[in-house]
């Protein structure tokens, strides 16, 4: 019976030797230790790396487990499903073949979960493979023009190919263990079934995304890229098919449509369909960007060692007022621009797996909500985006990116010169109150002012805000019913974040779990 050690401190030691000298044993006794959840402990002077070990004995663990030491038990069942990650399909007869649109995180893990249960899936992509998609993004970066259907947003794998690849959640078991162990299996390091915060790396998911992909194939599904859905085709109130820009309409069902959350022409689609959608509160701001050194000694204040490039979740909630919230923070990344259409700018941040570059980004926004948008029909939180992000191009001139130093947002001065700054594009000197709601300037202000007591520094002018941020996620979400279908286009199911139903790599690929397996049952 292996014995679970939860919350001990790990160091340079082998497991077996951390285990021993917790469990006050002779390192023999220890047959096999494994850490199987870390995550680093900053409450101290010194940041340190804690976790939990599963441990097997030689033998007599029923005595070790008698003499209760503080933090060890059983290793359960429910603790062995979690690592293993298993979670057998229910094959079944397929009379028509399911369509899924969207290669994001949504649409392919909805794609994967049916093609182990024997569906003939068609997975439908408007962008590029990975493997090209990433030269698109980078020639746009050097001043191509932008390709409106495959970049940093468009293209396989959504928006999260290019991002930090957070894969943050407290459970590895059951479902979600099912989506852990695809990943590793296709080359995500180990350390994400354990690491509590745990992310891929943008190198790491262009070379995880084509393993999938054949597994697709070699099971018996169809990827098609370069294929835009303009248009749902619908007989007798019912979703039946889908028809492609170049005119073509390929017919089966269900059609699981998952449009990432800056779709906005196929979450339209939608609607114009027939599918019901209704506002959802987002929350928007600017990317601020520090040196990396500042967040480690603000964080590592014993120093960093060999712990990794500092990183934080910071929250204000003031009585009475709005919100704010740091989100997507990238520590050693770059800010990156987000725009999927000419004469708009939108910003967001990456890391690739290492964290080595200078900087730390991360997302400082604030609630806003229908009451913000201007109007109450399903579109009008994407028009609200659209507006601030056309506004952006105005005032910036170019895809250069509007943006002021923190004393100088806090202080409401123009500021006179930049920091250097990660983001490929340059920074234009704008006042943001220019440009981003009173309401989001407001709390901003509040929020940076209390986040600089928990990192000082955090509201100096070594850091710098670049706008905006806006697409934190969908600002609608599409009806479903207890089957998953639109309750008002039978054949029709909404998925993942641009949908309203997910808010991350790893909502959204178990939103696609989710459906998946209501088509299956």
């Amino acid at each position: 019976m292996p014995l679970l050690l939860q919350n001990v401190l790990l160091d340079d030691r082998e497991p077996s030797l951390v285990a021993a000298a917790v469990l006050a044993l002779p390192p023999e006794r220890i047959r096999s230790a494994e850490v199987v959840r870390r995550g680093v402990d900053a409450r101290a002077k010194s940041a340190v790396w804690r976790g939990n070990i599963k441990v097997e004995l030689d033998d007599r663990e029923a005595e070790v487990l008698a003499s209760d030491v503080p933090g060890v038990r059983a290793w359960t069942e429910r603790d062995e499903a979690r690592r293993v990650g298993s979670f057998p399909a229910h094959r079944r007869a397929w009379p028509t073949r399911p369509i899924v649109v969207g290669a994001g995180p949504a649409g392919l893990f909805a794609a994967l979960r049916l093609m182990e249960a024997g569906a003939p899936v068609l997975l439908l992509e408007r962008g590029e493979p990975v493997e090209t998609r990433v030269g698109t993004v980078a020639g746009f970066w050097r001043g191509k023009p932008l390709n409106p259907d495959s970049n940093l947003l468009f293209g396989e794998g959504g928006a999260g190919t290019f991002s930090d690849g957070k894969v943050y959640t407290r459970r590895r078991d059951g479902d979600l263990g099912w989506i852990f162990r695809h990943l590793v299996d296709a080359g995500a390091d180990a350390s994400v079934l354990d690491e509590s915060w745990a992310h891929l790396g943008t190198d790491k998911i262009r070379k995880i995304l084509p393993v999938l992909r054949q597994r697709l194939i070699a099971g018996g599904g169809e990827v098609r890229f370069n294929a835009r859905v303009v248009d749902l085709i619908v007989h007798a109130g019912r979703c039946v098919g889908v028809r492609l820009a170049n005119g073509e309409e390929l017919l089966g069902g269900p059609i699981i449509v998952a449009p990432g959350h800056s779709a906005r022409d196929s979450i339209a689609m939608m609607l114009r369909a027939g599918a019901v959608g209704e506002l959802r509160p987002v929350a928007i701001g600017a990317r601020i960007e520090h040196p990396q050194a500042l967040i480690d000694a603000g964080l590592y204040p014993g120093g960093r060692g060999k712990l990794p490039a500092a990183s934080y979740r910071l929250a204000y909630n003031p009585p009475g007022a709005r919100s704010a919230y740091t989100f997507c923070m990238c520590p050693g990344g770059m800010v990156v621009p987000a725009q999927h259409e000419p004469g708009s700018n939108v910003v967001n941040g990456m890391s690739f797996a290492s964290r080595r570059a200078g900087w730390a980004n991360s997302a400082v926004i604030v609630q806003v909500g229908p009451e913000d948008y201007g109007a109450t029909d399903a579109s009008a939180g994407q028009r609200f985006q659209a507006r601030i992000e056309a506004e952006a191009y105005r005032l910036s001139g170019s895809y250069a990116a509007p943006a002021q130093r923190v004393d100088d947002f806090l202080a409401d001065r123009l500021s006179r010169e930049l920091p250097k700054s990660s983001y490929p594009f340059g920074l234009v000197p704008i006042e943001l109150r220019a440009l981003l709601p009173a309401a989001v300037i407001e709390g901003m202000k509040g929020a940076i002012r209390a986040f600089d007591e928990k990192i000082p520094g955090f509201a100096s002018g070594a850091g710098v805000l670049i706008a905006p941020e806006t697409r934190t996620t969908s600002p609608l979400r599409l009806l479903r019913g207890d089957n998953g279908e639109s309750p008002t286009l039978p054949g029709l199911i909404p998925s993942g974040e641009g949908a309203g139903w997910g808010g991350g790599i790893i909502s959204a690929a178990h939103d696609g779990f989710t459906v998946a397996e209501r088509v299956i049952g």
